[in-house]
């Protein structure tokens, strides 16, 4: 038997959405299905404002050209992250400045981003890494805009809000592998009307809602699919159970591999962390990967640290030691909602 890394739980509300979208013959973006979503986004991160997009990249590339970062601009990142961030701020002619993270959460490390700031930074994304909220307190104190990327944290909270909910902006990937899926899709949430304006407008081709084909701004399509906000809806309403099937997985994962040599990865008290995919750590991880994959099991090293590639090494300017350090010793195991334990007990027994 193999098990893959991850797996949608999709069911009869997904496909009587898609059948429902699909009979109106309304397919394509603004639908019903993707206002829906988004009054669902609002309503989960208690945003005032949600546009639905076609990626959490997208999401990435949209809020920082609303927010007027360009040429000559610079924008802090975490040095280990999904190279979306880094991507997102190339793409918009900006520089990133890669950040070291906390050793104690994975997460941004704000003493360090503050050894960082220069006149030219413009902003910083934030990066609920697996799931793990930042530390937007001490964030704040930067006094630099914040875009929170709670793309891995569905379901994740502090004592001050839940994941999605911090910055001046945050955006959310539905991409398969996630909690809540759109199979594709992303969004981006704001409480600020101004920026919430230009996030559409960018999203909509730059053309103004008001006078069709009139375009103020050279925007991009953007737009999340009636069919994919038709199968996000559905997961949308399902959240708390998605989100919770996943904990319980990591629950069972880490009862079933105590003692075992594989150790969970931290975790702050002040976080309530969601599980994306479940991570643990070795010294020896790639031959425990390479084991497990032997034995049919998708278990993945997690992504190098971006000051590590050759692509990104020159925007490292100070060294990311602990991000290296986690890149060469982090591991996710096969992880989705309602993953039975006798699957859980048979990845576990194929890491050994």
């Amino acid at each position: 038997m193999r098990f893959p890394l991850s797996q949608p739980s999709l069911g009869e509300k997904e496909s009587g959405n898609v059948r429902d979208a699909m009979a109106s013959g309304w397919i394509s973006g603004t639908g019903p299905f993707v206002s829906a979503f988004e009054g669902l986004l609002r309503d989960r991160t208690g945003r005032a404002y949600a546009t639905a997009v076609s990626s959490g990249t997208t999401a990435l590339e949209i809020v920082l050209s609303a927010l007027g970062i360009g040429p000559g601009d610079e924008v802090i990142v975490p040095a280990l992250t999904f190279a979306a961030p880094a991507a997102a701020v190339l793409t918009v002619g900006a520089v990133p400045v890669l950040c070291d993270i906390d050793a104690d959460s994975w997460t941004i490390d704000p003493d360090a981003a503050r050894m960082q700031l220069t006149p030219r930074t413009k902003a910083l994304i934030a990066v609920d890494l697996m799931g793990h909220p930042c530390d937007y307190e001490r964030l704040a104190t930067l006094g630099v805009p914040i875009v929170e990327d709670a793309a891995q944290a569905h379901g994740a909270r502090t004592a001050h809000g839940p994941a999605g909910s911090f910055g001046i902006a945050s955006v959310f990937s539905f991409h398969v592998n996630k909690a809540v899926t759109s199979g594709e899709g992303g969004a981006v949430l704001t409480d600020d009307p101004e920026l919430a304006s230009a996030i559409r407008l960018l999203t909509h081709h730059g053309m103004s809602p008001d006078r069709r084909y009139h375009h103020s701004v050279a925007g991009r399509n953007g737009r999340m699919t009636n069919l994919s906000a038709a199968v996000g809806t559905a997961q949308a309403e399902r959240w708390d159970e998605l989100v919770g099937a996943r904990a319980e997985v990591e629950r069972c994962y880490r009862d079933r591999l105590a003692g075992r040599g594989l150790l969970p990865r931290p975790t702050q008290p002040w976080a309530s962390p969601s599980c994306w995919l479940h991570c643990v750590t070795s010294a020896d991880r790639d031959t425990v990967v390479e084991r497990a994959r032997r034995g049919g099991v998708d278990a993945r090293a997690v992504w190098p640290a971006l000051s590590d590639l050759p692509l990104y090494r020159r925007y490292a300017p100070r060294s990311c030691v602990r991000a290296s350090e986690v890149s060469r010793t982090a591991m996710w195991l096969p992880t989705w909602a309602h993953m039975e334990p006798r699957d859980i007990a048979a990845v576990a027994d194929r890491l050994m």
